[in-house]
């Protein structure tokens, strides 16, 4: 994968995955999020092993974003235990406001190894795909715009895009934008991706090329949680599959398991959506 551009240890990457041999590499314990008198996540656990590939599944609304989310603290939960790496980041550990500054200063640690691809693209308009992609490097690492132009460079051409790096993202279909955003994630060598929705947005006959580079990632060893509404590859790709509904985890195991689930929640979706 590269040089480990964040000031951590970088873990050993093999194209052929053993959940059950390797360590996790995030715990989740407890997870709680309300929006007034609404309960999106309802003491959620959840424990991811290094180099798994975790797919989330589940009816829109049913917390799996929000879970995302929480990852990387874009959204803070109101309870729970976030262990990543061996580091607490969870809302219990401000107490005051200098462990409120501690905990601040830590966030950048964690962005810095969580790697995320959003539903829609986010790249700055008036940025050229490379400048997109150099933008983290040399704001938020450290690196110099040399260094930041060849790596972006690098990635650009991993995901297929590497003759776009002047373009602009106007002038990149929706396919080679969301490339773009995933060499943008990839580009700091973080130790697990988070893929929320990635392809949702894309036109049909784009969404296979961005799926595709999915599976590149996963064949890396890359630690990597996907919510998705792709079934397929969901079955095909992941590890485990998480089916989460009203804010809880449901049922979870290896795709074969979904050929029987156990539980009547997890059948009723899969039989809507024509899986089962």
């Amino acid at each position: 994968m590269g040089t480990k551009i964040c000031p951590s240890e970088q873990g050993t990457l093999q194209v052929t995955r053993s959940s059950g041999a390797c360590s996790p590499i995030l715990k989740l314990e407890g997870i709680k999020k309300s929006y007034g008198q609404l309960d999106v996540l309802k003491n959620v656990d959840l424990s991811v092993n290094e180099g798994e590939v975790v797919v989330m599944i589940g009816p829109s609304g049913s917390g799996k974003s929000t879970l995302l989310r929480c990852i990387n603290l874009l959204t803070v939960p109101d309870a729970g235990s976030i262990v990543f790496r061996g580091k607490d980041y969870g809302p219990n550990q401000i107490k005051d406001w200098r462990s409120r500054r501690a905990f601040e200063r830590s966030l950048v640690q964690l962005r810095c190894d969580v790697g995320m691809v959003f539903q829609h693209f986010n790249l700055f308009p008036h940025m050229t795909a490379g400048e997109n992609v150099m933008l983290g490097l040399t704001r938020a690492h450290g690196v110099h715009a040399r260094e930041a132009r060849r790596i972006a460079q690098e990635q650009l051409d991993q995901v297929g895009v590497g003759d776009k790096f002047s373009a602009y993202p106007r002038n990149l279909s929706g396919g080679q934008q969301q490339r773009v955003a995933i060499a943008r994630a990839i580009a700091p060598k973080p130790h697990l991706m988070l893929f929320d929705e990635a392809t949702s947005a894309l036109d049909p006959e784009l969404v296979a090329g961005v799926l595709a580079e999915m599976r590149r990632l996963a064949a890396t060893g890359m630690t990597m949680i996907v919510v998705t509404h792709e079934m397929r590859f969901a079955f095909e790709v992941a590890d485990r599959v998480v089916f989460m509904a009203d804010g809880a985890v449901v049922e979870q195991g290896p795709p074969a398991h979904f050929k029987n689930p156990q539980h009547e929640r997890t059948r009723a979706f899969l039989s809507a959506i024509g899986v089962a």
